[in-house]
């Protein structure tokens, strides 16, 4: 049947066994290695060790030398990491920033752009005021600001997270801007023209006049574009001017829809209700 050797080593980064087969000598072969005796037998085990332990050197070798290279790649792998940017939505503070900020630090900050935002919404009343007489002819306008309002604040929340997503992640940049807007804005219209669709069963259940129906369908498309096309431009316009988009955005943006929502709407309404023939 032959004789079998088998030699290994234990060594981790060397697990080489080398199979030393007899079988199929010849028969005058056999017989010298059966006389050869055991001493024969231990020096060829003495001699393959010997031979293992010296590829098992080698190789350590080999792998103490390609560590250095490793270890400056990945230190080289771990700077690029870091210096991309870490803030969300495109340019804000990095995280770590945002940890070792203080609570004080975020209230003032944020706390001044709010103030003026909050006093510039202080114009929706000064709209409500000046429409204060067609209000008075026609209340059922009054039952949609409230609807309207919070449909174009919806709509351009939707687009401002998705641009500035995007920006966050690298997938646009300042260069985009055109291409983002125009993309954005002829996404709202086909979302607003949906919208007004799905309005006619409320119109209908609610038993609103056909006037006043038609200036709330012909004002969702045009209040879901401008929420759009605000919502687009402003993360650009903010990093334009080094202003921090992930502060400034989202608030201009509503402040924004909401006092120019309601003079598209009521002016809207104007110019159906004229074509009606109705009184303003």
């Amino acid at each position: 049947l032959g004789i079998l050797t088998v030699a290994s080593t234990t060594d981790p980064r060397c697990s080489v066994v080398r199979v030393k087969s007899t079988f199929g000598m010849a028969p005058s072969t056999r017989s010298s290695k059966k006389a050869a005796g055991p001493s024969s037998v231990e020096a060829e085990m003495k001699e393959t060790i010997r031979a293992l332990r010296a590829e098992c050197s080698s190789l350590k070798k080999k792998l103490a030398a390609a560590e250095p290279s490793s270890s400056s790649s990945t230190s080289a792998a771990a700077a690029a990491v870091a210096a991309v940017p870490a803030g969300g939505h495109g340019g804000g503070s990095p995280v770590d920033d945002y940890v070792n900020t203080s609570i004080l630090h975020l209230v003032i900050s944020r706390g001044g752009w709010l103030t003026l935002f909050l006093m510039s919404l202080s114009l929706t009343a000064a709209v409500m005021g000046g429409f204060e007489h067609t209000l008075e002819k026609h209340i059922e306008l009054s039952y949609f600001v409230p609807l309207l309002i919070g449909h174009g604040g919806n709509a351009g929340g939707q687009t401002v997270g998705t641009v500035l997503g995007a920006m966050a992640s690298g997938q646009v940049d300042q260069r985009d801007w055109r291409k983002v807007i125009t993309k954005e804005t002829i996404t709202g219209l086909g979302t607003g023209c949906l919208l007004s669709l799905t309005t006619i069963p409320l119109l209908h259940v609610m038993k609103i006049s056909k006037h006043v129906s038609v200036a709330i369908m012909a004002t969702m498309p045009a209040l879901t574009v401008i929420a759009a096309l605000l919502a687009a431009a402003l993360p650009f316009a903010c990093r334009a001017v080094g202003g921090d988009p992930t502060v400034i955005a989202a608030p201009a943006m509503t402040t924004l829809v909401d006092v120019g929502g309601l003079l598209v709407y009521f002016m809207i309404a104007r110019l159906v209700f004229t074509a009606f023939g109705l009184e303003m």
